[in-house]
């Protein structure tokens, strides 16, 4: 039970913690909890099979760890993003290069998808590098902040996760706006559209 409230911890302190950190906050808790339980806890049931299924469950969450650890290390880099600023989409314009803007929250779970596989991929990250200006812009927490509440308004965003696409003249193309989780290759056919 112990450790069913470490994850449950862990699980709501993740949005506070730096991006580069909440991917490897389970699989640390996953390992101190399967050596805890496998190896390190001399705690007694009156069940005999009490030792053997504190071994496999101790067992078992150090193979998610490995697991999950070689996930976090095949995924290979992210697209590189840009906080939101006016003189940015300026830039953009000038440079006559097509702008998304990533409306996002810790809290969405498709959200966190498009970040773990389809801004991953290798051609989305390829392509948003050579051609494209790429902002997210982070409405996790909605306090009074003036500047979040103008871009939701200014870009009618209604809910997360929502991708907005602006052409090389500043233009939003709505009919490519994205408000759920896109695999790659779909995402790969927006970008295409822009251009």
């Amino acid at each position: 039970l112990g450790w069913v409230l470490v994850g449950m911890a862990a699980y709501f302190i993740r949005p506070v913690l730096p991006l580069g950190i909440r991917p490897y906050l389970f699989i640390v808790v996953s390992i101190v909890a399967g050596f805890h339980l496998g190896w390190l806890d001399r705690s007694m049931a009156k069940s005999r099979f009490f030792p053997w299924l504190k071994t496999m469950i101790g067992t078992l969450c150090l193979v998610y760890a490995v697991v999950a650890m070689s996930h976090q290390l095949d995924k290979g880099p992210s697209v590189a993003w840009h906080p939101y600023s006016d003189p940015l989409l300026a830039q953009a314009v000038k440079q006559k290069k097509p702008v998304i803007i990533d409306f996002y929250a810790d809290w969405c779970s498709p959200c966190r998808e498009l970040d773990d596989f389809t801004f991953h991929h290798s051609e989305i990250v390829k392509r948003s590098i050579e051609d494209f200006i790429m902002i997210k812009v982070d409405i996790t927490s909605q306090a009074d902040d003036q500047k979040q509440k103008h871009l939701l308004n200014r870009y009618n965003i209604k809910g997360v996760p929502t991708v907005v696409f602006l052409d090389a003249d500043g233009i939003e193309r709505k009919e490519l706006r994205l408000v759920a989780f896109e695999k790659p290759e779909a995402f790969l056919n927006r970008m295409n559209a822009l251009q």
